[in-house]
């Protein structure tokens, strides 16, 4: 019975963020987030969320690839990375070629992944325990690295303090008003941070006029030029032999590397296997298909290993899309201890990460590709990018309700503001702040110790 309800509840991710994806600009924290939080407060079984999640991870990696090869609009904040080749593809007129690689790219990351990133959690096991205790330092430690990774460099590392102490102060107000400290509502806030911003801007005259768009965007498609028989095209037929290679090493080394930036990973071997092509065209397609390829990996590798091995959300991906996995009180804690990595045996990982994997790509992989440009015509007609966000927003707001009334809405809406100008003024990104959120409690008790001395 679970395994009927783990590949329903994949394929209807599936399906959802099949259709998230197409749409440019999505942010996966913000959409994955608030969803399978749902799932989770919902009191679902434990390897139907880890099917979902998986199934959805899969579906976006996958979709992403349309109005990135397409239109040259990133359809998520990791297909970023991905805009360059397929803007070369674009003007060889090969842009569906280009998104064909990329999607064959990201289900061959999936199928690599989830067993190297299981057997990588399961070789770290044994060391969890010991590593448990000095969590809030390994947070301390992984919020100065991202920090030093961003564009703000050392000014995100600075900004790390000020934030601890805004997020520790929301607590002691949250502490006093609704006698408990909030979760949802300040992850919430992060989240959509950027987006609350922007829609701030609109309120300061001298910055609405700056942003003020007096025509609509235009967005011009390629014709379809080449068509593939067969509901589900083998992946590894689309890229040829040397590629295959290329993204199955890429696949298989993104997978352990659970600590470092998914976004830097994708950029990191993208650029190396891509430099050993010679042909434009060539190196182009290589390029972005080891990207997407990289990117799933690294998205899955980074849920896996630390679920498995600690229970601790120590990866970005675990302190950002995933973290209703690890964190989603009063159900799923971190402190103690008692989450996902509680009730999935290793095997479980492989058999319902592959019922997620293939749930998620039953709908999205045939989608980018044999109905890549008509999906995209459709979208970008029917569907308001506006409202998508407005859908979400409006979930995220429901949510810190649902944990701590009024009070909540209030810590969320301020932690959107404040983090959100971080984010889109001085390129703090959030996933700083997600870990400097885990790192907050420690960092604020040992300054206050050291100045109370």
């Amino acid at each position: 019975m679970e395994i009927l309800l783990s590949f329903v509840a994949a394929i209807v991710g599936g399906v959802i963020f099949t259709i998230i994806g197409i749409v440019p600009g999505t942010d996966e924290t913000a959409t994955m987030v608030p969803l399978t939080l749902v799932l989770v407060l919902l009191g679902a079984s434990p390897v139907v969320i880890f099917s979902w999640f998986i199934g959805i991870a899969t579906a976006m990696q996958i979709s992403h690839t349309i109005p990135t090869a397409m239109a040259a609009l990133p359809g998520s904040t990791m297909a970023v990375p991905m805009v360059f080749g397929c803007s070369i593809a674009k003007r060889l007129g090969a842009p569906h070629m280009a998104m064909r690689k990329m999607a064959a790219g990201s289900l061959i990351g999936s199928i690599i992944a989830i067993p190297v990133a299981t057997a990588f959690g399961i070789a770290l096991a044994p060391f969890g325990k010991q590593i448990a205790p000095y969590a809030p330092f390994l947070f301390t430690v992984g919020a100065v690295i991202l920090a030093l990774m961003s564009k703000a460099k050392w000014g995100a590392v600075l900004a790390i303090i000020p934030y601890s102490f805004l997020i520790q102060g929301l607590q002691k107000v949250a502490q006093a008003s609704v006698n408990k400290t909030l979760f949802i509502s300040i992850f919430m806030g992060i989240t959509v941070g950027p987006m609350v911003a922007e829609v701030f801007n609109t309120t300061i005259p001298k910055i609405r006029a700056k942003q003020m768009r007096h025509s609509m965007n235009e967005v011009w498609l390629a014709p379809e030029i080449q068509k593939y028989s067969g509901l589900f095209p083998n992946p590894f037929k689309i890229l040829t032999k040397k590629q295959n290679i290329f993204v199955s090493i890429a696949s298989a080394l993104s997978a352990c590397t659970f600590t470092f930036s998914p976004a830097g990973m994708t950029v990191l071997l993208g650029e190396i296997f891509g430099a050993r092509c010679k042909e434009v065209y060539d190196r182009s397609t290589t390029t972005i298909a080891v990207m997407d390829a990289v990117s799933n990996a690294t998205y899955l590798g980074e849920v896996i290993v630390p679920l498995l091995a600690f229970g601790l959300p120590l990866s970005p991906m675990g302190l950002g899309p995933a973290a209703p996995l690890f964190n989603a009180p009063p159900r799923f804690t971190v402190n103690p201890i008692h989450n996902l990595h509680n009730y999935l045996a290793p095997w479980q990982y492989i058999v319902f990460g592959y019922i997620g994997m293939i749930g998620g790509a039953l709908i999205a992989y045939p989608v980018a590709i044999k109905y890549a440009r008509k999906g995209t015509e459709l979208l970008f007609k029917l569907v308001s990018h506006e409202a998508l966000i407005g859908s979400f927003v409006g979930l995220i707001i429901m949510l810190a309700y649902y944990e701590a009334g009024i009070v909540g809405v209030a810590v969320a809406l301020t932690i959107a503001l404040f983090g959100g100008i971080l984010h889109n003024y001085f390129d703090i990104h959030t996933g700083v702040q997600f870990m400097g959120y885990y790192a907050s409690g420690w960092i604020v008790s040992q300054i206050l110790r050291l100045v109370t001395k």
